[in-house]
C-alpha cells in the first residue's frame, strides 16, 4: 500500500482506476444529489460535485456534473407533469428560465470541485 493511498486524493484517485467502483460511486452521488436538492438548492452543487469527483478527468466531471443538473430537472418536470403543472410551469417565462438555469449552473460550479488538486 502506498504512502498516499491513505490520503482523500489516493482513495479517489483508486475509485477512479476501476471502472466499476466508479460507476457505482457516480450512482450513489447521484442519489445523495437528488435527495438533498429538494431540502435546499445547494443539493444542485453538492450532486455536481460528489458526481464529478469520482470522474477521471477535468473535462468528464464537468460532463457529469452537467448531466446531473439535466437530470435534476428531468426529475423535476416530471413531477410537475405527475401533478398537472407541467403546461403551466412551461409558460411562466422568467420562472422557468430561471429554474432551468439554476440545477445546470449549480451542478457545473460543483462540479468544478474535480479540478482542485
Amino acid at each position: 500500500m502506498s504512502e498516499q493511498s491513505g490520503t482523500l486524493g489516493g482513495r479517489l484517485d483508486a475509485l477512479r482506476a476501476d471502472p466499476r467502483h466508479r460507476r457505482l460511486a457516480a450512482v450513489g452521488a447521484v442519489v445523495v444529489g437528488l435527495a438533498i436538492v429538494p431540502v435546499h438548492w445547494l443539493g444542485f452543487v453538492l450532486g455536481g460535485a460528489l458526481v464529478a469527483l469520482t470522474q477521471p478527468s477535468l473535462g468528464r466531471g464537468l460532463l457529469a456534473g452537467l448531466g446531473f443538473g439535466i437530470l435534476s430537472w428531468l426529475v423535476f418536470a416530471l413531477w410537475l407533469a405527475g401533478t398537472g403543472n407541467l403546461g403551466l410551469f412551461l409558460g411562466m417565462g422568467q420562472v422557468f428560465a430561471v429554474s432551468t438555469a439554476i440545477p445546470l449552473v449549480g451542478s457545473l460550479l460543483g462540479a468544478l470541485a474535480r479540478g482542485i488538486r
